[in-house]
């Protein structure tokens, strides 16, 4: 039975042995998906780096990013890009370092038949669980909203609307994609998790993006890290206060 939502893999063209990997599970699954050649930061053109990012704007992250860092981000505007050229209502995508636990079947059916009330929804997270805050039963799972969206784009379900607002608000890059998630009220993004996870990330699997860019090297400041996350933790309780109290309006009767 196939998938009733699309799904992609973006996938490095020197990546060979992770495309087996996971062409492997979702022949388990009877299940097709397309392959994304993403983008290499070892091969990527300066030029195009900086059309994306300006390291000499570092007011909304603390670290400069690296090349595998920018074209990882630029991997799944190209997903978004072709969600948007293509009309297609929503997706799942996958990066190509994760193992499937559950039935993705059950997961597309279950997204075709919620209500078109979300921009992304996340199908895996950090092995660092994130609080949930809100639930709502959407069966067999539990659509939950977190105290702070967790780490990793490993997994998710995207939305047309919301390939439109993520590619829109990242036509200059200023912080890792999962970071940037984090920030999801700057782009009016409607996030959700997904539990139980039906994906997980392969903690065995090394990261292209330290190996091609030597992320732990980049240049930091101490300082502004600070700022930042006082000025995060601020922000990301007010906003999440507030669409808590938009969903219990909601729910009141009139």
């Amino acid at each position: 039975m196939p998938a009733t939502i699309p799904c992609f893999v973006i996938n490095l063209d020197r990546s060979k042995e992770r495309l087996s990997q996971m062409a492997t599970q979702f022949s388990n699954q009877a299940i097709e998906f397309e392959r994304i050649s993403a983008i290499d930061g070892a091969k990527i053109d300066q030029k195009v780096l900086q059309q994306f990012y300006s390291a000499s704007n570092p007011l909304k992250y603390y670290k400069q990013l690296n090349a595998g860092e920018i074209c990882c981000y630029l991997s799944h505007r190209k997903v978004w890009q072709k969600m948007i050229d293509e009309n297609i209502p929503a997706a799942i995508i996958f990066e190509d370092d994760i193992e499937i636990t559950g039935d993705l079947v059950c997961v597309s059916d279950t997204l075709t038949a919620m209500n078109q009330d979300w921009d992304y929804i996340k199908l895996a997270e950090h092995s660092r669980r994130r609080k949930v805050v809100h639930s709502e039963v959407v069966e067999p799972f539990s659509r939950v909203i977190y105290d702070k969206v967790p780490a990793r784009t490993c997994a998710q379900a995207v939305s047309l609307a919301g390939a439109r607002k993520l590619l829109t608000a990242s036509e200059k890059i200023c912080r890792p994609i999962d970071i940037d998630l984090q920030y999801w009220w700057e782009k009016d993004l409607r996030i959700f998790g997904l539990q139980p996870y039906p994906v997980r990330f392969r903690q065995e699997s090394s990261s292209e993006i330290d190996r091609v860019g030597q992320r732990s090297k980049t240049r930091k400041s101490t300082w502004l890290k600070v700022r930042q996350q006082l000025e995060f933790i601020v922000k990301n309780s007010k906003h999440v206060r507030a669409r808590l109290i938009a969903i219990t309006n909601k729910k009141s009767p009139e």
